[in-house]
């Protein structure tokens, strides 16, 4: 297995995994932490929020959309690629103008909640203090934990609750993360998944780095193995 140190970072509500895998809660915490998470943003979003997509379009451009359609952007991803949030004729209305001035794909999530947007802003503070009474342990050794909103790195997770617990409500800069990352030093990653998008914005961005999802393998011997022989 490797011994050198391991740069884990988490996407969304992916992000209490890593928190997980960095030793600060058990996984039992973890999942029932997932669950408060997604009851509070629920309940908060209310009805009639949705997220979008928009690819290839500058950012400033995709700003003047957002503020005529009333939206925000909720996640940045590489290559010009942002998942935005709003009401969801709002977001749909901004998926069919974005072409007309440049974007080369845009449309519809399946998510209806305007997560890490102001819509949820409500959530925000019953997390803060359902995450503060949490049972968790120091980040553990050789482990380097990366905020999931644009990677700065954690030394205390008790220090970083209220900003965990904020995200749900503000946008996530996932490039940014993922170059944290290539600072770091990583040579590979492994995408936890499920599904295998992040391993793939990964090799995109930096494809000197070895990347492979973890949905790949048809066995968790064959994923143990794969890292035992990286």
């Amino acid at each position: 297995m490797p011994t050198e140190p391991t740069a884990i970072a988490g996407y969304s509500v992916g992000e209490k995994a890593a928190w997980g895998v960095a030793g600060v809660w058990t996984a039992n915490e973890a999942l029932r932490l997932t669950d408060i998470r997604a009851r509070l943003m629920d309940g908060a979003a209310g009805p009639g929020g949705r997220l979008g997509y928009v690819r290839g379009l500058a950012q400033t451009t995709l700003e003047s959309l957002l503020a005529k359609h009333r939206c925000e952007i909720a996640i940045r991803n590489p290559d010009l690629l942002y998942a935005v949030g709003g009401a969801e004729q709002d977001v749909f209305k901004l998926c069919e103008e974005a072409p007309s001035l440049g974007a080369t794909r845009a449309g519809l999530i399946a998510v209806r909640i305007g997560s890490h947007t102001s819509r949820l802003e409500a959530a925000c503070d019953p997390l803060q203090q359902a995450l503060a009474a949490s049972t968790r342990a120091p980040i553990a050794e050789r482990k380097i934990l990366l905020a999931g909103d644009g990677g700065p790195r954690l030394f205390s997770a008790s220090n970083a609750m209220a900003k965990l617990a904020s995200q749900v409500a503000r946008p996530i800069d996932l490039a940014a993360t993922l170059e944290a990352l290539a600072e770091q030093g990583a040579d590979r990653v492994l995408d936890l998944g499920p599904g295998h998008a992040l391993a793939e914005m990964m090799k995109g961005v930096f494809p000197s780095i070895r990347c492979y999802a973890a949905d790949g393998f048809r066995s968790i011997d064959g994923l143990r193995n794969w890292i035992a022989l990286q």
